[in-house]
């Protein structure tokens, strides 16, 4: 049953949520005040139905983004060239394969952290973990040091602006003196303490495989019994999702060169510039182009449409620059359309059960969404109805409100209010401990968005990934809650 293993893990917490509903009475908060209904307003029988269709509705963008990646990868590999890249990368690191298992466990810990826009960089995943495979290393491995990183990084997030950019914005309408560098030195030497303490967690627990070819008939390719004798590490077969190994005399650098440019224009556009560091000249820009009129004709305007400004790109944004790269490789790479257009199915069709998976972590996010009064605020008011800064009523507001609002931006936003008589020092603490535990949450729970995608991407079991990382996650719970009360006490 390890394939359902996702499905009855969210179908648990699922049920786990409706109980819950029909347990813990409902309240309302509005215009700065809590309100408890002394009722409970739980989840009904035809809002069993209602709940999933809603979930889809609301959430599908996380879904179609994850369909886009693998449609362009599916392009990647007609080209041929992709496949050149993943080798050359794989033989120049064959006889180093741990180092480079590292160096990209901090490259992601890294870019999640400074850069943010864990949608952006998931697009890497494939590529990384496909190399990781090659060289040796097994599933759950190659997922710790790639999504499992890019989860730690979020974490520790420093520059991040879906994470202190939203902070920056919301907590920061509360406490004017709030800024991107509000703690920034505790919030880098916590990134730097996570990230070392997890790449040690993964070079000592990491377990190599010794790939075995496998020819199209599915045998493996015969070996004598003292090869079989002489191999120490467990064989597997080398099956590689979004990956087709394909010979080509093509040139690599101009797939590199629009890979970067990609890359360029998705950070510029995705990061929140005037959320993180009011920056306003990309929204003066797009206020020239829009406004621009030829004989009172807003030409400029018409010819791009309903894109976003530069800085406000969200994940529909991110889905056309997916595709608009496609298409600028096939024809770069004289790929036929239908050639082109098969290679994108077939890409897309590996990443239908990630996208499956992605929409539906937010079931339980579309549960609360779905009652008017629910009882999360109630909750919430517990932990924090008293007038004197609580530390631990905070991390369990966090701890709550992480699991059940698993967007960060509209966590905060509904959650900030309850706050809101405290100092602008106690309001940078809970800053931090609900960035903290939202990133530690996302990093374990069957509620997170790319760690759901990413396990159902390699088809590893959720009770795998928990056995691997539930030691490093209540040592980072521990030094949260540590650092959380230096920074309590220095205020």
């Amino acid at each position: 049953m390890k394939k359902y293993d996702l499905l009855k893990v969210l179908g648990i917490t699922f049920a786990v949520i409706v109980l819950i509903s029909w347990v813990i009475p409902a309240g309302i908060y509005s215009n700065g005040s809590f309100t408890s209904l002394d009722v409970t307003n739980p989840v009904g029988l035809f809002d069993l139905v209602n709940i999933p269709l809603l979930c889809f509705n609301n959430f599908i963008e996380f879904g179609l983004l994850l369909l886009a990646i693998g449609g362009f990868y599916g392009i990647l590999n007609i080209t041929g060239v992709y496949s050149k890249l993943v080798e050359s990368v794989t033989n120049k690191w064959e006889n180093d394969n741990k180092k480079f298992l590292i160096i990209t466990t901090v490259i992601f810990s890294l870019l999640s952290s400074v850069v943010g826009l864990n949608s952006v960089l998931f697009i890497l995943i494939p590529f990384f973990i496909t190399v990781l495979l090659k060289l040796g290393f097994n599933k759950v491995s190659s997922f710790a040091a790639t999504v499992g990183a890019l989860l730690v990084g979020q974490i520790g997030s420093t520059l991040g602006s879906d994470i202190w950019g939203y902070v920056n914005v919301i907590f920061g309408s509360i406490a004017s003196e709030l800024s991107m560098f509000t703690l920034i030195l505790v919030r880098t030497v916590l990134w730097f303490i996570l990230t070392a303490l997890y790449a040690l967690v993964i070079n000592k627990v990491v377990k190599n495989v010794k790939v075995v070819s496998v020819k199209k008939d599915g045998k493996n390719s015969k070996k004598s019994s003292k090869e079989k004798q002489s191999e120490v590490k467990e064989e597997v077969k080398l099956e590689i999702p979004l990956y087709e190994k394909v010979e080509t005399k093509k040139d690599v650098l101009p797939l590199v060169i629009i890979l970067v440019i990609m890359f360029a224009v998705l950070i510029l556009g995705v990061y929140k510039w005037t959320y993180a560091f009011n920056i306003e000249v990309f929204t003066t820009i797009h206020e020239q182009i829009t406004e621009f009129e030829i004989n009172g004709y807003p030409l400029l305007s018409n010819i791009l449409g309903s894109m976003n400004q530069l800085g406000e790109w969200n994940n529909y944004n991110i889905i056309f620059v997916l595709l608009v790269a496609s298409l600028i490789i096939t024809w770069l790479y004289s790929i036929k359309f239908s050639e082109a257009f098969n290679g994108f199915i077939k890409g897309v069709k590996q990443m239908v059960l990630p996208a499956f998976y992605a929409v539906l972590s937010c079931v339980v996010f579309a549960t609360v969404l779905s009652l008017s009064a629910n009882f999360v605020y109630t909750i919430v008011n517990q932990f924090t109805s008293s007038e004197e800064f609580s530390l631990m009523g905070t991390i369990a507001t966090s701890i709550v409100t992480s699991f059940t609002y698993n967007n960060f931006s509209y966590m905060i936003n509904y959650f900030a209010g309850f706050f809101s008589s405290l100092s602008a020092g106690e309001i940078s603490v809970v800053a931090l401990v609900f960035q903290t535990i939202y990133g530690l949450v996302m990093l374990i729970a069957p509620t997170s968005v790319f760690l759901l995608a990413g396990l159902s991407y390699l088809e590893v079991s959720y009770k795998d990934w928990l056995k691997f990382i539930w030691k490093f996650a209540l040592a980072v719970l521990g030094i949260i809650v540590v650092v959380a009360f230096i920074a309590a006490a220095l205020i």
